[in-house]
This record gives C-alpha cells, structure tokens and sequence, in this order.
C-alpha cells in the first residue's frame, strides 16, 4: 500500500478507477457530513453536475455504506472540458468543523492511502484528494484543502451555487452543542455593521462584540451573490463608522492592510493585523466585483475590513485559494458603496488627506471593528 502525505501524487493503473471512505465516526457520513465529487478543468473552473452522496452521475457511481462510502469513477466520460475531478468531506450547512469526523481514511484501488487527522480542523469543508490528467496519464494526488464556511462557501469560490443542506432538512452532529461561527465585521454607520454573508448565514443568534461592549444584531439584507450582509446592532451606543475612499478603489501592487478577528479564542481577543500588497484588481475568472491581495488571512478574518495607507477601507475580506500561498480576495468598495445605497446607509466617504504609518491606522480604524459570534440553538 502506498501511502501519500497532502500533495503528492501518483500515477493510477486504469482510468476506471474506486476509492473508499472510512472515519471512525462513521455513522456521520449522511448524518452530519456529506460526500461530493466535482468535475472541473485544469483552472478548477465546474465542468460538470456536483455528485453529492448518493447521487449518481453518468460518469460515476456510489457504493459501499453510510459507514464506508465508496464510488466508482470513470475517468474517460467525464464531462467534455474536465481535467480532473475533486473529492471533497463537508458537514452540512456548514454546521460545525469536520474536526468532529476526528480522521479520514481514503483508499484508491486498494493500493493508494491517504490519511487525515482532523482533531483539530476548524473548517466545514475540506478537498481530500484530486485525479487529474497529465501526459495522456491518469493520476491522484492527495490533498488537505479547507474552506472555513462549507462546501456552499468552497462552491461561490469556483462560480457555482451548492445547495449543502442535508437531503432529508435535519443536521445531527455528533457529540456537540449548538452550531457556531465566528467572523469579523465592521461598522458603516452609528448602527449598522457590514461582514460576509457566508458569515451569519443560516444562524439564528448573533452578537458583535469588542473591548467596547456586545451586543445583539440582526440582518437586514443579505446579498449571497457578492457575499455581503448588512446587520443592524440593537441597543448599542452608537458606532463609529469607517471611511470609504472617495475616486478609484485601489492600485496595483498598493499598501494594505488587513484589521479583524481570526482564529479567535485561539489567537487571542484582540484586534489582528496583517499587511501585504493588491496583488490583482481581479477576482477569480475575471470577477470584477473582487480585488486580490496578499495580505494573510484565516478563518475569522471573512468580513474584515481591508484599508490603504490613507486608512480608508478599499475592501470587504471574503476568500482565500488554500492551496495558494496568500492569494486572497475582497470584495471592492466601489460594490460595498453601491449596495450601501441601496440600503439606504449613508458611508462616510473622504478624498485621501494624509498617509497614515500601519501602527497609525490600526489606532484610528480598531474601535469600528468588531467580532461576530453566530450560533444556533
């Protein structure tokens, strides 16, 4: 039995080719966490339907049990235009951490392993392996990719919408409490924050919270698509907003600096600062909602505001590529401004005045932060 580490690879002997499954909680597979297999092409762009346990497609087929799924792929009827098909664990709606599954065991063939430990993965999703075509060769590497916020969340990275809800409408985890996430968010007006849609989605209690105090929040509009959710803070003094700069967004290759909140209880309780570059005024596949920048990020850090040397935000921290050495995305303040108005919130927008050094701006920018705590019961 060969057994791989997360990024290597090997080449397998037939393009009709089996994996199996194993967790020792393995009674979670179609209770609180899903299976799903993915065609796509060498950008990792959809090629094809999602094949969710147990539905099969025309080019795949699922096995096996609750307890040790397994599926048979047939590599050569792939949709056209695919070059590789991604496996991919996930809990359902993102209810809480694949940490929970505590390990996985994949076998390809009978003669490929690759083993996981997860005991202390905070993520909802997680890519396990990929074949992929190289040289007329089949081949699988093993892999270990996350995406903090599920496989709804991994889906709008790639262009897709992914229902990950449980097929039956019941989520059952395993050993644990009430389902939670955390994030970051921050305050355009004196009662109005702004964070990640992916963030609150679905969650039933939610409060914001800093050295100033905490509170309750509720949403009042939610825009899925560019991944923005606008929430109201109850009983509250009132905030202080963040600036917005007034012209052009940002440049290539400018300043940035990212303020919020990951990894929390981990990290510690306060504010985090990361610096790095606008590396790309796009998104992925020319989404021209998105800048990226190499600022580092974690999960916690989606909602975060992102700001320039002049300490106005020029952007709203909502993904990174794993798999990517600092390749993360924001959505840009020119889309934040104009889902703004629609709201009918007024930001404070400023023409550039002076050049603040990071420790500066971090002293002006941290009492408009605060960090989110979204549970339900």
């Amino acid at each position: 039995m060969m057994v791989l580490a997360p990024g290597a690879n090997t080449a397998i002997l037939s393009s009709r080719t089996e994996w199996t499954l194993e967790s020792p909680k393995s009674s979670s597979f179609g209770d609180y966490a899903g299976v799903a297999v993915l065609p796509v092409d060498d950008k990792r762009r959809p090629t094809g339907e999602l094949a969710l346990l147990h539905t099969s497609c025309d080019w795949m087929e699922w096995g096996g049990s609750q307890a040790i799924p397994s599926c048979k792929l047939n590599l050569e009827s792939l949709p056209a235009g695919s070059d590789r098909v991604l496996l991919i664990v996930y809990t359902f709606s993102a209810a809480g951490p694949v940490s929970e599954l505590h390990s996985l065991r994949l076998q390809v063939d009978g003669q490929i392993e690759h083993c996981l430990d997860l005991r202390e993965n905070g993520e909802s999703a997680i890519i396990i392996g990929e074949f992929y075509a190289r040289n007329q060769q089949w081949k699988f590497r093993a892999l270990a990719e996350g995406s903090a916020y599920g496989l709804a969340a991994l889906g709008r990275r790639v262009g897709i919408e992914i229902d990950d809800a449980h097929p039956k409408g019941r989520i059952s985890p395993p050993d644990t409490g009430a389902s939670r996430a955390t994030g970051t968010c921050f305050a355009v007006s004196p009662n109005h924050v702004l964070t990640c849609a992916h963030v609150i989605e679905g969650m039933q209690d939610i409060h914001i919270s800093s050295f100033e105090g905490r509170y309750r929040a509720e949403p009042v509009v939610i825009d899925r698509r560019n991944d923005i959710a606008l929430l109201r803070v109850l009983q509250s003094p009132a905030l202080n907003p963040v600036v917005f700069k007034e012209g052009f967004g940002c440049e290539l290759g400018e300043h940035v600096v990212a303020l919020g909140f990951p990894l929390s209880g981990f990290a510690g309780g306060g504010v985090q600062v990361t610096q790095g570059g606008v590396s790309g005024l796009f998104g992925l596949h020319n989404d021209a909602g998105l800048l990226q920048f190499t600022a580092p990020i974690q999960p916690g850090s989606s909602g975060s505001p992102l700001f320039d040397s002049s300490g106005a935000v020029i952007g709203l921290v909502t993904s990174t590529v794993e798999s990517a050495q600092n390749m993360n995305f924001a959505v840009k303040a020119s889309l934040l401004l104009a889902f703004l108005n629609a709201c009918r919130v007024e930001a404070r927008i400023s023409p550039v005045s002076k050049t603040f050094t990071t420790t500066e701006l971090v002293r002006e920018a941290q009492s408009s932060l605060w960090r989110i705590e979204a549970q339900n019961f």
